[in-house]
């Protein structure tokens, strides 16, 4: 059985014939031959010179000479063969124009191809010389030598692009569903300190009466005891400093957590500037050899092997290429520039806060041990009791200002090696830095 690229249909008087057992060195003339046999059996005898192959595709059609290898001619079509047509006609009747032929193949406008018995007297294709279509068949197979390549190789970039494209939109969307779930955990957070507040609420009901705040406020200062209202004072500051205690673990925690988000979509900012910077690069690239082929039309009609690139038109791309560079590198440099200075303003707001915090720690510790001190010998005990909850507390404090630190230096290290640019999640966060720390809001 015959392969199907071992053959090609013909189409003679409205008839379409099948010429099988073609080999790369079948040309045109030999197609022909076997065609007229065919027919001649049937209608009489006709001379081969007198026929020729007109070759039709999207309503054009040119002649093939003789000499043409109609098999490669068939495979160079590639993907268009179910567009092109080949048609057997008489030689006089195939074309409108009279005389030698160029060495461009000439394209008219198609016309109902007569039948092999009923042509005309005109010109033959015997009037071209055999080098002109030599030459008509190199040029025709360098055209359909270049659609090929430049259809293979937009697929290829196709491809490519949008692997990388997709990769991309996979990192944001897990990051979203990250920050997500962070944002369910703060309000799980949230609920569990309404939670632990209304459970004091309770306690102190139990342990003071439902009208304890009214008490509090409406209560003769003068009939009560000074002993009732120095332990009423101690008790309340020891319960705002542990609730001020759970309140600074919780956002010392949120705090890191949100650090290792930020790094994370800094990093991911910085893949997408890096894509677009490579696309940028690859647009510049594009339009300068769209700029240079545009130039250098005439040079397409040479054969291949005569087109050379001058070396002023290197020293051009090369210097074209430099300033790209230097206009990425300062770009960069600015942005990495203004990220610093934020990360600067920020870090000095953080630590002025720090500090109003711990100011504001020593003057309640301070008031705790004044009113310790007032006490008779009755609350000694429980004063020691609360100053080793204090110590602990204090202890824990420690702890966690060094946690804060050594997370400050891992941020601040990542923004050192990030190198990413305006991207439109960079400059969100960049915005979100600028407002009061968390811990403030909440305290």
């Amino acid at each position: 059985m015959e392969s199907e690229e071992n053959k090609i249909s013909v189409w003679v008087c409205r008839e379409e014939k099948v010429v099988l057992g073609l080999s790369k060195r079948t040309t045109c003339a030999d197609v022909i031959k076997v065609l007229l046999e065919d027919q001649n059996s049937q209608q009489g005898l006709c001379a081969a010179q007198s026929y020729c192959i007109v070759e039709k595709w999207r309503g054009c059609e040119r002649i093939l000479p003789n000499k043409t290898r109609i098999l490669r001619l068939w495979v160079a079509w590639g993907d268009e063969q179910r567009n092109v047509k080949f048609v057997l006609v008489k030689s006089e009747v195939s074309l409108d124009s009279h005389g030698a032929r160029s060495a461009e193949a000439r394209v008219v406008l198609s016309k109902q191809s007569p039948c092999i018995m009923k042509g005309t007297a005109r010109c033959t294709v015997s009037s071209i010389s055999p080098e002109k279509q030599r030459r008509i068949v190199r040029k025709a197979f360098r055209k359909l030598e270049k659609i090929n390549k430049k259809r293979s190789k937009a697929a290829r970039r196709d491809a490519s692009c949008a692997e990388k494209m997709e990769t991309l939109i996979h990192s944001v969307v897990s990051q979203d569903h990250t920050i997500r779930q962070q944002i369910q955990r703060i309000t799980e957070l949230d609920a569990e300190i309404e939670r632990c507040e209304a459970k004091v609420h309770m306690d102190r009901i139990k342990r003071h009466g439902a009208n304890y705040v009214q008490n509090t406020y409406l209560v003769d200062v003068a009939a009560a005891s000074s002993h009732e209202v120095e332990n009423l004072r101690s008790s309340d500051t020891l319960a705002k400093l542990e609730k001020y205690f759970r309140h600074r673990e919780e956002v010392v925690r949120l705090q890191e957590e949100l650090w290792e988000q930020e790094t994370l979509i800094d990093v991911i900012s910085g893949e997408i500037q890096d894509e677009l910077n490579h696309r940028w690069m690859q647009r510049r690239k594009e339009e300068l050899q769209r700029k240079n082929l545009e130039s250098g039309d005439d040079s397409l009609f040479l054969p291949s092997t005569e087109v050379e690139t001058s070396p002023e038109n290197e020293q051009l791309l090369e210097e074209e290429r430099i300033k790209t560079q230097l206009n990425a590198s300062l770009y960069i440099g600015l942005r990495l520039n203004a990220d610093l200075e934020a990360i600067r303003s920020d870090l000095e707001l953080t630590e002025q806060i720090c500090g109003e915090r711990e100011r504001e720690i020593r003057d309640l510790l301070e008031k705790v041990n004044t009113l310790g001190m007032e006490e008779g010998t009755d609350t000694k005990k429980r004063y020691s009791h609360g100053a080793d909850v204090k110590t602990g507390m204090m202890s824990t404090l420690q702890k966690k200002n060094r946690w804060v630190e050594q997370a400050r230096g891992l941020s601040k290290t990542h923004n050192v090696n990030d190198d990413d640019s305006d991207t439109g999640l960079s400059s969100l966060h960049s915005q979100d830095s600028d407002s009061l720390p968390v811990w403030e809001s909440l305290v």
